[in-house]
């Protein structure tokens, strides 16, 4: 079956005995390309080859005016709006996303040749409509009253904001054209009508010879804008052009087909209708093999287009012959690294989503960082992300293992600048504060390519980057002179950020490649007037194909009904259209669907393939992809004493100035669950180092510990006494600050020359920590006179006898702070989080139940410690929290509760205590009993290894 193109060679050069003097005018690029291959296959001698253009290209050798870019042109927009709107203008980069939109409504009004005067004319009163539109008919004039009828009552707030903007549109239309056509500017929109009205007036002339051999043709077209027809048609009437249509009578002849909508229309036309051949093509019925393919999720299809293809081009398909087409462009990088194994060449036509590629992640973590830098400091978390950038990373990999591990170890939160600018050059470039941003980021992408290491597609995305920041940087700095209120410093940053995230989200980036070698993976617009043998389409759901999206316009659609601007039922008669002409000519067709529509049940089975499996009369072949989910079976988890496992415990209990033994924490560990205590200290699975900027109440325990211990201690040796005072306590706010700024150094590893700056989290950890650190001190001047006896004790051990080797278990842990006055001696630890003072009996500090204070355990365990490090003290224990719930209560008072009553001597719980205790242990040192998982599932909620159990 030939090719639309093929055909349209095959006339052209058949007519034509010179075939320089032919214009062949395409709607794109692409076909031009493959006209010129089909036309090189008939030519047997050297000849100079036709003239071929775009209709973009044609246009505008007929105009003066230059089309720049968007970017540009959306700036001098943006000078027009300033000018109407003076001082309720906003910036640009705020601007900028409803500037693109006002820019696609003028090119569309000037596409369709409609008089802006009239398309933006305030109708809110409806006598207007009556008195100046006698050029609309009827049922236009019923689609303005719809939409305006409802602005002749009394106006909501809505609707007055949307006079308000309705009433500046034409103003600002009228004088944005004027100022960029004395520079000799124009939008494409703006170019065609001005050239389609220069052709019909006669100031310009086209310089065709009038001949039955045309020398200007016109092919391929479809859903025209009305300059393209009125140019068209005025060619085609003045006698020396002609038209080419690549359509099929399957769609053509049918009135429900939405497809051939444009076509019967244009059949009907006076001048274009003369273009039409009596015999149209119809070879959309013919020698068909269709092949329905529904998978699970985007990827499913992915993956059955890579083995429907590899499985085809065994069986003798040929690449040059085929064509994968992508509706969705997300799934263009999937694709490519699914036949990249089966395929030597494939060619993209396609562009990539440049706001998808890791440049473009590394221009937005650049301006964040700068967002977090604060005097010679970064934010940690902007630094972490910079330097886990695959781009950074290939820039020296050591050096950034390196610096994540010291930013880490040393919990910074604000990292240094000079840490970071060192090494290598391209730290030095990211880590230095910027003086102006687009300098800045070029300076980055620019280093980027000088490393080896970074060749092929990422240095496409790099250049890209570059290119677009290059035209970011002529009007960004013009901008922020501009403006009445120059912004400065983070505003300005975070200007940029959103100006760069708007215009970066509509580039693409253009793949270099052999256009007409190997398999064709192309987007669904590229695919016009080309036609493959084999067609693969991806993505055949509502939403995606025909696309859903409407883009964003200030013209309502009863106004654009009215006028004849394009609406959701022409976007979707073009999307027919595309789909048919795709596979109106092949022979092999395979179409893949989602066989799973979203949460709201949108994204079912495209419209176009119910009609091609209801209406086309097509024998088509259904396959459904189903991969079964086979979830594991969770099995619990049971780690038996084995040798290693006993010699991991023993290396626990040895009791050496490196390890104290087995703790309290470890013990209620142990009692929580089996599992995680083999995890956490046998195993040691330790989980992730971070950088901790929360505080979490171990970390504020951390504090306030510190400076507990260092106020104490400063008393001491103050005094060279261990006797507190009530006197002592005169005067603590000017102590108390520099012991939390020591503590503040100590944990986040600040300089501890320089002042300690608290904002943000720091400001409120502060004031708790002085808060806390105050009450106790305060409870402690009404209970002095006392003696400290122990600050952060670690080094009593307790040795309890046991039947299992080693026949002995080393306790130890830390104290945080034993005091005695009179016959009563204080075991005190400091908790800061939700601890309760109640326990039943000691019973149920042993039990694995629900209500077991862990608190109270640890702190009776550390009273044991005492008594076993000091035998012959014959005073009352008490053991106590100073806790955050209960600190802060009026009537509060020292100690824990059993059965509600206050405990005011450990001493006679000691012996069930240690009765129990060595019955704990005992199971521990068991070698016949295992490691398992705790039943209380309530537990693993906050477990670190709860991903390990599947809990």
């Amino acid at each position: 079956m030939k090719a639309f193109l093929q055909e349209l060679a095959e006339e052209v050069y058949s007519s034509h005995d010179d075939l320089s003097k032919v214009t062949v005018v395409f709607p794109n690029r692409r076909a031009s390309l493959y006209f010129r291959k089909y036309l090189g296959e008939l030519i047997t001698q050297p000849v100079f080859s036709p003239t071929l253009l775009t209709f973009e290209d044609f246009v505008s050798k007929l105009s003066p005016l230059r089309v720049p870019d968007k970017l540009e042109l959306t700036y001098r927009l943006h000078q027009s709006y300033k000018e109407v709107m003076g001082t309720e203008a906003e910036p640009f980069d705020q601007f900028f996303m409803w500037g693109e939109m006002l820019l696609r409504d003028f090119d569309e009004a000037d596409r369709y040749m409609i008089d802006a005067k009239a398309l933006f004319a305030d109708l809110s009163n409806l006598k207007a409509l009556d008195a100046g539109l006698d050029y609309l008919t009827d049922e236009q004039k019923a689609f303005l009253k719809k939409f305006w009828q409802g602005f002749d009552s009394e106006l909501s707030v809505n609707k007055k904001k949307f006079l308000e903007v309705w009433q500046k549109l034409y103003p600002l239309y009228k004088n944005f054209n004027e100022k960029i056509s004395i520079e000799g500017l124009a939008y494409e929109g703006r170019q065609h009508c001005l050239v389609a009205d220069d052709l019909m007036s006669g100031k310009i002339k086209l310089r065709y010879p009038i001949s039955e051999t045309k020398q200007l043709w016109f092919a391929g077209f479809n859903a025209l804008t009305k300059a393209e027809e009125k140019i068209i048609s005025f060619a085609v009437e003045q006698g020396f052009a002609t038209a080419r249509w690549d359509m099929d009578q399957y769609y053509v002849n049918d009135e429900s087909q939405e497809a051939g909508v444009f076509f019967r229309s244009y059949r009907q036309h006076s001048i274009l209708g003369k273009t039409f051949s009596s015999d149209s093509p119809a070879n959309f019925r013919e020698n068909k093999r269709v092949q329905l393919l529904s998978a699970a999720q985007p990827m499913g299809q992915v993956k059955a287009l890579a083995q429907l293809l590899s499985n085809e081009l065994k069986n003798g398909m040929i690449p040059e012959d085929t064509v994968v087409i992508l509706p969705d462009e997300k799934l263009l990088v999937p694709v490519l690294h699914s036949i990249s194994s089966t395929l030597d060449k494939f060619n993209v036509t396609m562009g990539f989503p440049f706001a998808s590629s890791p440049a473009y992640n590394l221009i937005e973590l650049l301006v964040e960082l700068q967002l977090s830098a604060k005097k010679d400091y970064f934010n940690y978390q902007q630094v972490q992300s910079v330097l886990s950038h695959p781009y950074v990373v290939a820039g020296g990999a050591a050096s950034v293992k390196a610096k994540m591990k010291e930013i880490v170890k040393h919990n910074w939160v604000s990292v240094p600048k000079d840490f970071l600018a060192t090494e290598i050059q391209l730290h030095a470039i990211i880590f230095t504060e910027a003086e102006g941003i687009t300098t800045y980021v070029l300076s980055v992408l620019k280093e980027l390519t000088s490393h080896a290491s970074l060749e092929g597609v990422d240095q496409e995305y790099i250049f890209r980057g570059i290119q677009l920041l290059n035209k970011l940087n002529a009007v960004w700095d013009q901008d922020t002179h501009d403006h009445q209120r120059p912004i400065k410093g983070f505003s300005k940053l975070k200007s940029f950020l959103r100006l760069f995230r708007q215009y970066a989200r509509g580039e693409r980036i253009p793949f270099t490649g052999e256009p007409l070698r190997g398999l064709q993976v192309m987007g669904v617009l590229e695919t016009r007037n080309l036609d493959f043998k084999n067609v693969f389409i991806l993505s055949l759901n509502e939403g995606v194909f025909p696309f859903s999206g409407i883009q964003g316009s200030y013209i309502p659609y009863s106004i654009r009904k009215t006028y004849g601007l394009p609406t959701p039922e022409h976007q979707g008669a073009i999307y027919a259209y595309l789909f048919y002409r795709a596979i109106q000519r092949s022979e092999n067709i395979f179409l893949f669907y989602n066989s799973e529509p979203d949460v709201l049940g949108q994204g079912e089975m495209s419209r176009y393939l119910q009609q091609l499996i209801y209406e086309s009369g097509l024998e088509i072949g259904k396959l459904v992809l189903h991969s079964p989910a086979q979830p594991k079976k969770i099995t619990p988890i049971v780690v038996h004493k084995e040798e290693t496992v006993l010699q991991a415990l023993a290396r626990v209990n040895e009791g050496t100035l490196r390890s104290r033994g087995l703790s309290p924490s470890a013990l209620n560990t142990y009692l929580e669950c089996k599992l995680q205590f083999y995890f956490k200290y046998l195993a040691k699975i330790r989980e992730p180092e971070i950088v901790e900027e929360e505080i979490d109440p171990r970390i504020l325990g951390n504090f306030v510990h510190s400076v507990m211990e260092g106020f104490y201690h400063h008393l001491m040796n103050e005094k060279k006494s261990k006797l507190i005072g009530v006197g002592d306590f005169d005067q603590i706010d000017s102590r108390l600050d520099k012991l939390i700024d020591k503590a503040f150094i100590k944990v986040y590893y600040l300089e501890p020359g320089k002042p300690v700056i608290y904002e943000g989290q720091r400001v409120v950890v502060r004031e708790v920590v002085k808060k806390f650190a105050e009450k106790i001190i305060d409870y402690d001047r009404q209970y002095a006179p006392f003696e400290i006896e122990a600050l952060e004790q670690n080094g009593w051990v307790y040795h309890i006898k046991i039947s299992h080797a080693p026949g002995f278990v080393v306790l130890g842990g830390t104290i945080d702070r034993v005091d005695r006055k009179g016959d009563r001696v204080r075991i005190i630890d400091y908790k800061t989080g939700r601890d309760e003072l109640d326990f039943k009996n000691i019973e149920s500090l042993f039990s694995r139940g629900d209500k077991r204070n862990k608190a109270a355990f640890q702190t009776i365990l550390y009273a044991l410690f005492y008594r076993n490090n000091n035998p012959n003290v014959d005073l009352k224990i008490v053991p106590g929290l100073i806790n955050r719930k209960n600190l802060f209560d009026e009537d509060f008072q020292f100690g824990l509760r059993m059965n509600k009553g206050y405990l005011y001597d450990a001493t006679p719980l000691f012996p069930e205590f240690e009765s129990r205790l060595q019955q704990l242990l005992e199971e521990i040192f068991n070698p016949e009993e295992a490691f398992d998982q705790t039943n209380k599932e309530e537990t693993c909620k906050i477990c670190a290894f709860k991903e390990i159990c599947y809990r």
